[in-house]
């Protein structure tokens, strides 16, 4: 630990104990387990809602003093890729083997399927801008696009059927690839430290633990949408309006009753203001309904009159008269019998007779003798009935009938008929059905059915008033109806006539139409809002749960943390990560390109990296660079990067010297094969020399690579197999031949013919005259100069060449003027038939035996 680590371990735990409890909690976990689990973010999350619910959550976070220090970490390899399906045109039927050593070469011609391999690495190890994993585009089969992974880790070999679904394997996550791609983005873009020591990790995981807690309460806002009825877009710029849109967690229950209160008086203002508006001609609906309200009055007081009139005591009242009719008719009568008790007819006195008395003085008076006092008795006088002179007896008796026309009893008898005529005169008559609906209509009083309630009411008065003169007592008579009710409401149905009248007035003086228009509006808000009251309760108690969801995410921001981890970054990994890259330049042969790595900025608690000219005024270096520049600057960069970690994780390389010249492409041969002293490193590439030239540098560093071709069959790409002869030790090389190759076109020889043997043969011709030239590369001349190489090594080789003799010249002299034969073509009149099986066999064993001799011969001290 370094002078300055105590002060940042204080500075840190300081820092810490102003971070919310729930944060501290997350740093306590992450400090004991290393990794959380599902449980563990989903209990980080119950308490970072209860901390939002101000709920007694205490914690402290402190940091043990070797927090900076880094951790042993395990050694990954990968093995093998293999039973791949759906990419690209892979189609192996072997598993690409990549050795147990720690440097692997696949080499393979163009379109031989090593760019799919790397691909399929770049998705399961999670590299940056891993590219489109495409199928067999000419003859895509539909299958699910999948390969084998067999990997080692700390020695513990481990298998996974990874598919595209999968995205990417965590134990494998540490394998860096490198590839165009890859150089372009160190130079066209930031970069991020792919390394970090474990405390930025620390911070790099905490962020993690935020943005997963963050993830699960936006889940759970998720699961909050606004079940919010749509309001209406005309009204929008209402008072109500703003209101509902505006719709808060703080708004209390008092106000959601205040704007959700609606009654019956407000729906009645709402039909009397929309019938006002509706009104063109408002002085006009100001009298029609002023005439209505008359009707209405007309016929409420004509109900209120027959009520009257008809009630139990006017009823009373009229019968008290009957039974006075009655009684004074009575003592009339006994009267007239007392006075016509000698009538010689029968019915003198009676109603019919008084009948026929009253015309008989109305004829005497205005036409017999109308200057005389009826009855006329003079002694000329005659009867005004029968115009028959009158006798004393007549005279008497009409005398006498006057005197009783004229007594007091009779008098009083018609009084009381008069009175009780007139009291039944009084009532009137009482309308009909169809005049009480005539009535109504007139009045725009309306109601169910064909008739208006109050006709049955109507119909109780005329049975009352027509069996009033036939009984004794008012118990007789049907029941006074109750309309008291029909009666009010009709009474308020007159008073809003005027009140509407009124208003129309108004409406007539004065324009108030847009007062009107707005208060509508007001009011159909309301109204609306109003029939919304449970949803809006529901909003509110959503909108409450939703505060508290973002008050809690708002504890899981992260920039307060990227923004420590970049100050901590500062010291922990930008000075070394510059450092390295300078040196990776050295290493590469590339210091004398004018670049230079600078930090840039931090985000989300990444530390991100530019590559720049040094001291140039203007441009980029991917504008100013050579292509080959740009390769072994955007290399150096990586292993900057990736060379900072701890971990031995291997490195894939996807023809990493494209673009270079034979000094830089030495010098990455050099670098690559440094860096598989402590990890696996894999080589793609379609270039012999740089082939070679990794043989050869691992060879001098003592270690044999693992050289896979991969190859093109009808079946599809990928297929791994032999190293090519030149790729091979002459001596590994000969035995193939001998024992596979020859084996197979013997066998072909024998059961099939020439036809088929003489390919294979003139195939082996080929290769035993490549395989010579090796031999004479690497053994007769003992490696001292080889195709593909640009040195020449001498150490330890030249007294080797001493042991030459004329006989090796003339043997390989012989040898290659045979077989260059099959390499040309042949003349139609002689042409040169391929060797035997046993010709074959003879020679490549006299070339074995020739090296067995070759290097026995003893050693020339020089």
């Amino acid at each position: 630990m370094n002078e300055s680590e105590p002060l940042m371990m204080d500075d840190l735990n300081a820092w810490f104990a102003s971070r919310p409890n729930w944060l501290q909690e997350a740093a306590n976990l992450l400090f004991t387990k290393g990794r959380l689990e599902a449980g563990d973010i989903d209990a980080l999350l119950d308490k970072c809602l209860r901390e939002v619910d101000s709920e007694d959550v205490t914690t402290t976070a402190s940091f043990p003093a070797d927090f900076f220090h880094a951790k042993n970490a395990f050694v990954l390899r990968l093995c093998t890729i293999g039973n791949v399906k759906g990419i690209n045109a892979l189609a192996p039927r072997s598993p690409l083997d990549l050795g147990p050593g720690n440097m692997a070469i696949v080499y393979g011609c163009n379109g031989s399927g090593k760019s799919g391999y790397v691909r399929i690495l770049k998705h399961v190890c999670g590299s940056r801008n891993p590219g489109t994993l495409h199928p067999n585009v000419f003859a895509d089969d539909g299958a699910v696009q999948s390969a084998d992974i067999t990997y080692s880790s700390d020695d513990q070999e481990r298998q996974v059927t990874w598919s595209c679904s999968d995205g990417v394997q965590a134990d494998l996550r540490s394998v860096d690839i490198f590839d165009t791609e890859c150089g372009r983005m160190y130079l066209e873009s930031e970069s991020e430290v792919t390394y970090e020591p474990p405390s930025l990790l620390f911070f790099s995981d905490l962020i993690a633990v935020c943005e997963q807690v963050a993830q699960r309460i936006d889940g759970k806002l998720g699961r909050h949408p606004s079940q919010k009825p749509q309001m209406p877009a005309e009204f929008a710029d209402t008072m109500a309006g703003k209101w509902y849109s505006s719709l808060s967690a703080t708004i209390l229950p008092g106000d959601i009753a205040t704007h959700t209160k609606w009654g019956n008086d407000d729906d009645r203002y709402v039909i009397d203001l929309e019938k006002r508006l509706a009104e063109k001609a408002p002085a006009d609906r100001a009298r029609e309904l002023l005439a209505k309200k008359k009707h209405v009055e007309e016929m409420v007081r004509g109900i209120e009159n027959h009520l009257a009139d008809l009630s139990v005591d006017n009823c009373r009242r009229i019968l008290k008269l009957k039974k006075d009719k009655l009684i004074k008719r009575e003592a009339a009568k006994a009267a007239a019998t007392k006075v016509f008790s000698g009538a010689p007819l029968e019915g003198i006195g009676t109603d019919a007779w008084k009948l026929l008395w009253e015309h008989a003085r109305r004829y005497s008076e205005d036409y017999a003798y109308p200057e005389q006092a009826f009855p006329h008795l003079a002694s000329d006088a005659k009867c005004v009935l029968c115009n028959q002179p009158l006798s004393d007896d007549a005279r008497k008796r009409l005398a006498s009938f006057e005197e009783f026309v004229k007594g007091q009893a009779e008098k009083d008898a018609k009084a009381a008929e008069k009175a009780l005529e007139d009291a039944m005169a009084a009532i009137g008559d009482i309308p009909t059905d169809q005049a009480i609906k005539t009535q109504c209509d007139a009045a725009g009083v309306t109601y169910e059915g064909e008739v208006p309630p109050v006709a049955a009411s109507v119909e109780t008065l005329r049975q009352r008033k027509a069996k009033l003169l036939d009984v004794e007592s008012e118990d007789a008579l049907p029941d006074i109806p109750d309309c008291t009710s029909w009666l009010q409401e009709t009474k308020n149905k007159a008073s809003e006539y005027a009140d509407a009248a009124k208003k129309c007035q108004e409406d007539a003086a004065s324009d108030t139409r847009p007062q009107l228009q707005s208060q509508l509006r007001e009011l159909k808000v309301r109204k609306w809002i109003s029939e919304q009251r449970d949803a809006v309760k529901t909003e509110i108690v959503r909108l409450r749960a939703v505060e508290r969801l973002n008050k809690a995410k708002r504890l899981t921001d992260t920039r307060g943390i990227s923004r420590k981890k970049g100050e901590l970054a500062e010291a922990l990994i930008t000075e070394a990560f510059v450092q390295r890259f300078r040196d990776e330049l050295t290493a590469l042969g590339a210091s004398r390109i004018k670049v230079e790595l600078v930090k840039k900025r931090v985000d989300h608690g990444h530390v991100l990296h530019e590559l720049r000219l040094a001291n140039a005024r203007s441009g980029a270096p991917r504008d100013v660079l050579s292509e080959g520049e740009h390769r072994v600057v955007s290399l150096a960069a990586f292993l900057a990067d990736v060379t900072g970690k701890q971990q031995p994780a291997p490195f894939v390389f996807d023809d990493p010297i494209s673009s270079l010249d034979q000094d830089f492409e030495e010098s990455v041969v050099q670098r690559l094969v440094r860096l598989a002293e402590d990890r696996q490193v894999i080589v793609f590439t379609h270039r012999v020399s740089l082939l070679v030239l990794l043989q050869e540098c691992s060879k001098r560093e003592g270690r044999e690579p693992k050289v896979t071709c991969v190859r093109c069959e009808p079946w599809g790409t990928g297929e791994p197999g032999d190293t090519p002869l030149f790729a091979k030790k002459p001596d590994r090389a000969l035995n193939a031949l001998l024992n596979e190759h020859l084996a197979k076109a013997r066998k072909a020889h024998a059961e099939e013919g020439q036809a088929v043997y003489a390919p294979l043969a003139k195939a082996i011709c080929s290769d035993f005259r490549i395989l010579l030239e090796r031999m004479i590369e690497c053994e007769l001349l003992a490696d001292v100069v080889q195709r593909f190489r640009r040195a020449v090594n001498t150490q330890g080789k030249l007294g080797k060449l001493a042991r030459i003799t004329a006989e090796d010249c003339k043997f390989f002299n012989d040898l290659m003027t045979k077989y260059s034969r099959y390499e040309h073509s042949q003349p139609d009149e002689a042409p040169v038939a391929p060797p035997t099986p046993d010709e074959l066999k003879t020679d490549m064993e006299a070339l074995q035996d020739w090296r067995t001799d070759f290097i026995a011969r003893p050693l020339v001290r020089v």
